[in-house]
């Protein structure tokens, strides 16, 4: 498949913005060439420009170079992707996802172009801040969304001072 199923029921969604539109589109290109990384087996992570096919290499080499790691093992240049680079990049595609839908993203289709289970993306989303909602039209889990709020309100953060236990809250 050619590109995510995410990136193609946005589309229309997309088009509708005349303003916008170039913007989302080339926001919806980003997160299908990072859907990609994504999804590329780490053996084939060298193989820059079989994996991004029709991709000016500028883009290839800025994605590489953000979200892999190259190292010599025995004596060859090895491309990998840590946990926390596959973190970081999984984390970019979800804030894009957020842009592009207005900050109210459906997780069923990112859960099925991303491999990644559909619990584990909403708990994604809520580290980013967003809450979990059902759409009240359907039943399925295809109208579960993550919204983000803005502004944002972060949790207040407990400083301790000494070797006091009490602590207090600064807001």
């Amino acid at each position: 498949k050619k590109y995510p199923e995410y990136v193609l029921s946005r589309l229309p969604v997309v088009m509708a913005d005349d303003d916008m539109a170039h913007l989302y589109l080339a926001q919806l290109l980003y997160i299908s060439y990072l859907m990609k990384l994504l999804n590329i087996p780490r053996k084939l992570l060298k193989n820059k420009k079989t994996n991004f096919p029709n991709t000016p290499l500028l883009v290839i080499e800025s994605i590489h170079r953000r979200f892999t790691s190259q190292g010599m093992v025995d004596g060859k240049v090895r491309t990998t992707m840590s946990g926390k680079e596959r973190n970081q990049l999984l984390s970019h595609i979800l804030a894009l996802t957020l842009i592009v839908d207005k900050y109210c993203v459906p997780i069923t289709p990112l859960s099925a172009d991303t491999g990644i289970k559909f619990r584990d993306l909403c708990e994604s989303y809520k580290s980013m801040g967003c809450s979990i909602n059902k759409l009240k039209s359907a039943n399925t889990t295809d109208n579960i969304v993550a919204v983000l709020k803005l502004p944002i309100k972060l949790p207040s953060v407990i400083l301790r001072k000494g070797g006091r236990k009490g602590g207090r809250t600064k807001n």
